[in-house]
């Protein structure tokens, strides 16, 4: 087996990125490569026999992915997670009313006799193309006319739910391995009840392929329902327990090389 490095992203919007790559420094005596947002616009990639695991703001691992050296380094499907490819698979756990519509044909829908006065409106992709908000109905067309550069992709439109707490979920092969409270600090444990049901919805979209993901869960009126799905090599880790973090990523970046070659 050829030896596994990190190559990290290091930015200021991204801060868990500094904490994985200080826990490789201090407790696994483990220098990352560490690369910058320049590394990245101009394609500075490593010429290395290494095997790689990324980590770092989506902007780059999207990049990354596309450097085919190196894009076994990366896991996470950023097509398949947009919501209108895994919503039909975990529909039971989101608990509210949505649909799809381009996000500029929404001021044209009769979207308060669906929804009432209040909506929640966000990007169909896990790449945020304009701000995920909770609007009043009637300030749809300055919010589109605001973003319409972006008025021919899809958007998600849905009943306001507010969430008591909220929980970021790690699961490799529909698993639990690590997660805590986000996005607030101080941070708590996540329950055994919420492992439970990101488990099954990990293991919802174990048809999908994608086997390494965030499940984000919160609580409204006591209930656990799902806020959304996301990656791992751009998803930060708030409270999660880093080495467990740091252990499933190399598992995983260890059995997609073994694969690759």
């Amino acid at each position: 087996m050829k030896t596994l490095r990190w190559l990290i992203d290091l930015h200021p919007e991204f801060p868990a990125s500094e904490i994985v790559a200080e826990y490789l420094r201090q407790h696994k005596k483990i220098e990352p490569i560490i690369i910058d947002r320049d590394d990245v616009m101009l394609g500075r990639w490593p010429d290395t026999e290494d095997w790689i695991v990324g980590y770092g703001t989506m902007f780059a691992m999207t990049r990354l992915l596309r450097h085919q050296p190196l894009s076994t380094a990366i896991f996470d499907d950023y097509l398949g997670l947009r919501c209108s490819k895994y919503y039909s698979y975990i529909y039971p756990f989101l608990g509210r009313a949505f649909l799809f519509a381009p996000f500029g044909a929404l001021p044209n829908l009769p979207l308060q006799r669906m929804f009432g006065d209040d909506i929640f409106v966000r990007s169909d992709t896990n790449y945020k193309l304009f701000p995920a908000e909770v609007l009043k109905t009637q300030e749809l067309p300055h919010w589109v006319k605001t973003y319409s550069h972006h008025q021919n992709e899809l958007a998600v439109v849905s009943e306001v739910v507010s969430f008591e707490t909220e929980y970021r979920c790690f699961c490799r092969n529909g698993i639990f391995f690590c997660g805590s409270s986000y996005p607030d600090e101080p941070y708590s444990e996540v329950p055994q009840e919420i492992r439970s049901v990101a488990e099954s919805v990990a293991q919802a979209l174990e048809v999908t392929g994608m086997n390494m993901l965030t499940i984000d869960i919160g609580i409204h009126a006591g209930e656990p329902k799902l806020v959304e799905i996301g990656g791992v090599n751009s998803w930060g880790i708030y409270g999660s327990n880093v080495a467990d973090f740091i252990a499933a990523m190399e598992e995983e970046a260890i059995d997609r090389w073994e694969d690759f070659i």
